[in-house]
């Protein structure tokens, strides 16, 4: 067991966290910046072409996850690596973790190019789907440079270096801003392509944002002790197989979570036209304000593999005990705007005085206050499953996600929407009940599950005496 003078005093390893955290947030502050921007950009040809942006970009980021999650394991593996100061594992993973992602890609990029023909059984409203078939199928070409960029963030965030992350993203929302700008409405020279506009600019800079990292990471002396190969030429079976073994459920817990989101949206496209616009409204709200919670969910995967890394239990809970009160604190203050600013907030996305937008308008706000109180619930939920995560426990959260998402949440959703006529506001008590559920079983799991890791490392210090 390692000694008490080995594990970080209680404000250093806050401000570790926060030095990874904080990078984290910005960076996914300026990714959900280009999905606003988007859907700024394109809400300004009609309710219609947001409607399909949106959903569209909903079932992207729910087939992306194919691969992300199973990636998200390489952050586990080298923060675990660098704690036991073995390098060379360090650039193992990271190397292991390309040549999945780009395994990987090939089912997300035939998922997503067939997307438009797939949700033809969903009941959609026939110009939505047109609109989504335009633009689902240029931002294929984006899938490989994405999740390359996602193994690169996990190593650079276990070497709690990842104010790179933060400095690429931000300078890519303001080229994805002028990019899109150009290329939907036709400005400096460029045609006007509309949806499909927005889809080139989005797969223009995932590409540039890929190089940048790789440069960083092949070219900074942050990384001499341990630089992986960007062009890894073998398959170590043994890390490629913990990859998929750990990562698989990580996979498809996320998957469940957020495909959980799509179907609503889909229960909420059967209602009506209105009622999906206003959806995806209150959608990306939660997902700006989901940021804090994955950041600090991200910090806390590493940090508490970083502490079994170096065989203490002690530091591990106490990376965890912090997390978990920052995430609270993060997703207290985050849904306060939901609850607050409501009609500013749908004022964003929607000319809130013209008359087309009256319906949508409407329902986002009523829809406000109940995804407020989703957001609370899940945003703890997040760092809790990451914690998990970094005790090697990825298959809980998967079973878990499965009970609270869908047979509680979906489940008693769809039961007060249609059967109990309550509508869009029948969908979000449905979630809500589920998030609760959900948190209850996280919580039970990881005290278990931290409990069995004190007593595994007081065993191998034992046998080691």
């Amino acid at each position: 067991m390692s000694s008490r003078s080995e594990i970080p005093s209680v404000t250093t390893e806050t401000r570790t966290i926060l030095n990874i955290s904080i990078p984290l947030l910005a960076a996914y502050l300026a990714e959900m910046g280009m999905l606003i921007t988007d859907m700024i950009i394109v809400g300004h040809l009609g309710s219609n072409e947001l409607a399909a942006v949106g959903l569209a970009a909903d079932w992207f980021y729910v087939l992306l996850l194919i691969g992300m999650g199973i990636i998200s394991i390489v952050g586990v593996l080298v923060a675990q690596s660098v704690g036991a100061r073995d390098f060379r594992g360090a650039t193992d993973a990271v190397e292991q973790g390309l040549i999945v992602a780009s395994i990987m890609s090939i089912p997300v990029m035939l998922c997503i190019w067939y997307l438009g023909p797939a949700l033809r059984v969903a009941r959609q409203d026939p110009d939505v789907l047109q609109l989504i078939i335009q633009y689902s199928q240029p931002l294929t070409w984006c899938v490989l440079p994405i999740l390359w960029f996602a193994v690169l963030r996990n190593f650079v965030t276990a070497m709690v270096k990842a104010s790179i992350v933060m400095w690429i993203t931000v300078a890519a929302l303001a080229l994805n801003l002028a990019i899109n700008y150009a290329l939907v409405f036709g400005k400096f020279g460029f045609p006007a392509l509309g949806v499909v506009g927005a889809a080139y600019g989005t797969v223009i800079v995932n590409w540039l944002i890929f190089a940048a990292m790789a440069a960083h990471v092949l070219w900074s002396a942050s990384f001499s002790r341990c630089r992986p190969s960007l062009l890894p030429r073998r398959i170590d079976v043994r890390i490629f197989k913990e990859i998929l073994v750990l990562g698989l459920p990580v996979t498809g817990s996320q998957i469940l979570g957020a495909a959980s989101f799509t179907a609503a949206a889909i229960f909420a496209g059967v209602l009506s036209a209105d009622t999906l616009a206003a959806q995806q409204i209150v959608y990306t709200v939660i997902y700006v304000a989901l940021s804090a919670s994955i950041a600090i969910g991200d910090a806390v995967r590493v940090r508490v593999a970083y502490g079994i890394g170096m065989r203490s239990a002690a530091a591990a809970r106490q990376s965890a005990t912090i997390a978990f009160s920052l995430g609270a604190i993060a997703t207290i203050a985050a849904c306060s705007a939901l609850w607050l600013f409501p009609q500013q907030i749908v004022g964003v996305f929607l000319d809130t005085d013209a008359a087309a937008n009256a319906g949508a308008v409407l329902i986002a706000v009523m829809l406000a206050p109940y995804a407020a109180a989703f957001q609370l619930f899940d945003g703890v939920l997040l760092v809790i499953a990451n914690a998990l995560r970094g005790l090697r426990d990825t298959r809980s959260p998967l079973w878990i996600a499965m009970a609270g998402y869908w047979v509680v949440g979906l489940g008693l959703g769809y039961w007060l929407c249609f059967p109990r006529g309550q509508g869009a506001t029948g969908i979000w008590l449905g979630m809500i009940v589920g998030a609760v559920v959900a948190i209850v079983l996280m919580t039970v799991r990881y005290r278990a599950r931290m409990a069995h890791a004190e007593a595994s490392l007081a065993r191998l210090a034992d046998g080691l005496a």
